[in-house]
């Protein structure tokens, strides 16, 4: 009997490209390896797109959570390893976000720091009212800068408040807010996201790919919630990126990253999970 799979997949089903987080042992948290995989994933999802194979794609979750963030397992003994989750991270969101086809986050349980910052580069977020959703990373010294450009585009002057208050919101909130689009019961997520896939698949895939990249040049103009200043194009992702990533390798990360760490083993008895 072969094992079940541990890093992303991908699936086509039809005109679906399904992505899929497969670790629900580990609430679908976020290692170097499994990093690289989504990217790599999202990029062959995308090319099923451009290739006019699929015409919406998929992000979800298996087990109880979509995902809880990194697994900083491995940067706990060297904290300059989340260099490489970071970087991975803001090229999954790019990736997403470059998808000339409807991107649909199927969300229950945690979504949380990085897990929340992959929904930034989809167009639906289907939400159970019991999900969370948050930044709760502030506490091991790291900032979630890298999720500001296309936060913006989903929460607009929303996402300061979740961005500094490491506060945890639920679905209901995140509707409210403008991060999920669609909230509703647990039983019903499947049901939800059915109904929306084939609503989508019903209107013309040429004028949904022109949609999405009209969308895309328009913000990446930089007009609207971030002032004169450049918006959302390449260079304010990579700069988002950097500032998180200077923080990574600076002492306070490594300092508070340790502490808590030590706490939540000393608490579960065994290495903690990191968000």
């Amino acid at each position: 009997m072969n094992p079940l799979p541990t890093l992303p997949t991908l699936s086509i089903d039809a005109r679906v490209a399904t992505v899929s987080l497969t670790h629900a042992a580990k609430r679908n948290a976020l290692d170097a390896e499994a990093v690289a995989k989504l990217e790599q994933c999202v990029v062959e999802a995308r090319r099923e797109v451009d290739a006019q194979r699929s015409d919406v794609v998929v992000l979800r979750g298996d087990g109880e959570h979509f995902c809880s963030g990194f697994d900083l397992a491995s940067c706990a003994e060297e904290p300059r390893r989340v260099e490489e989750l970071l970087i991975g991270l803001s090229a999954c969101v790019t990736q997403l976000r470059a998808i000339d086809a409807p991107v649909i986050a199927r969300v229950q349980g945690a979504a949380l720091a990085g897990g929340c910052a992959l929904l930034t580069g989809c167009d639906f977020v289907v939400a159970a009212y019991e999900a969370q959703f948050g930044y709760p990373v502030h506490r091991i010294g790291i900032s979630p800068a890298v999720s500001i450009p296309s936060l913006i585009s989903k929460m607009g002057p929303a996402a300061r408040a979740l961005l500094l208050s490491n506060d945890i919101i639920d679905g209901r909130t995140a509707l409210a807010r403008g991060l999920a689009t669609h909230a509703v019961a647990r039983e019903a997520l499947d049901a939800e996201v059915e109904t929306l896939i084939a609503r989508l698949l019903a209107k013309g895939p040429q004028a949904m790919r022109a949609t999405k990249r009209w969308i895309r040049e328009i913000e990446e103009r930089g007009a609207g919630d971030l002032g004169p200043a450049r918006g959302r194009d390449a260079m304010s992702f990579a700069e988002a990126r950097d500032a998180s990533v200077a923080l990574g390798q600076g002492e306070e990360f490594a300092t508070m990253l340790r502490a808590f760490w030590a706490v939540r083993s000393e608490q579960t008895g065994r290495p903690a999970q990191t968000r």
